[in-house]
């Protein structure tokens, strides 16, 4: 048996362990509200650009003249991904009176729409109407850089992204670029496409906020993982999965 505390299995070689005779699970359910109270927290921060007034306050200039920032409250948020952390986000932005705009690949929970009122999408209609993208997809060959240079071109220069699913979602180089020229307003990535990320060039860019891939990482995710992994192993052991 395998255990993956997480929310993805692309680290790992399913077909190689299958073929060795190895059961692969994991504890999605665990990081679920961990990685959308990140993003909520991530939009927060851009929308009143914490990070940069906490550098300044510390280097000893008060820049509250110069501050003018903007509220979740009505603004739009394309979420890219409808799954359990994709509708757990879609629901505390609701909270937040945000609108939201829905796309995936597979059927979205009707249900789920009617609750918090999810317009559902094109991708690119989402990208070019959204004030927030937040992406929650699996790294996949049909995912590998979804978002590229065409598809931020299609975003508002008032907009912004959040990745908290898998780094190489996102062509990073785009985004550098985009965020360099002004044609995105900010990024906040929690994955990369090499990990660790020190040394990545977004980094020195003001209008981009990094965090090291910490979106499971709260006491009470990796509380929650370890029992569920737990109760699996002992299902699987009793032949009930």
């Amino acid at each position: 048996i395998i255990a993956r505390v997480g929310v993805g299995l692309d680290n790992i070689d399913q077909d190689a362990a299958k073929a060795k005779n190895i059961r692969v699970i994991n504890a999605v359910e665990g990081a679920i509200t961990a990685v959308a109270e990140l993003v909520i927290g991530l939009m927060l921060s851009m929308a009143r650009e914490i990070p940069r007034v906490d550098r300044e306050i510390r280097n000893g200039n008060w820049i509250k003249k110069e501050m003018m920032g903007s509220e979740l409250k009505g603004k739009y948020l394309g979420i890219i991904g409808l799954g359990n952390i994709g509708k757990r986000l879609g629901r505390l932005a609701r909270a937040l009176n945000m609108n939201i705009i829905g796309y995936d690949a597979v059927p979205i929970d009707e249900e789920f729409s009617k609750e918090v009122g999810l317009m559902k999408s094109d991708l690119d209609t989402l990208l070019a109407s959204s004030d927030y993208v937040s992406l929650h997809v699996p790294l996949l060959d049909s995912t590998k850089h979804m978002i590229n240079a065409e598809k931020l071109r299609l975003m508002k220069k008032t907009a912004h992204i959040v990745n908290t699913s898998r780094g190489g979602v996102i062509d990073e180089e785009a985004l550098y670029n985009a965020l360099k020229d002004g044609n995105l307003a900010s990024a906040a990535l929690d994955v990369f496409e090499v990990e660790p990320a020190t040394g990545n060039k977004l980094v020195n860019l003001s209008n981009f906020i990094a965090t090291p891939h910490i979106g499971a990482q709260t006491k009470e995710a990796q509380s929650l993982a370890a029992n569920v992994i737990a109760e699996k192993i002992i299902q699987l052991l009793r032949g009930v999965i």
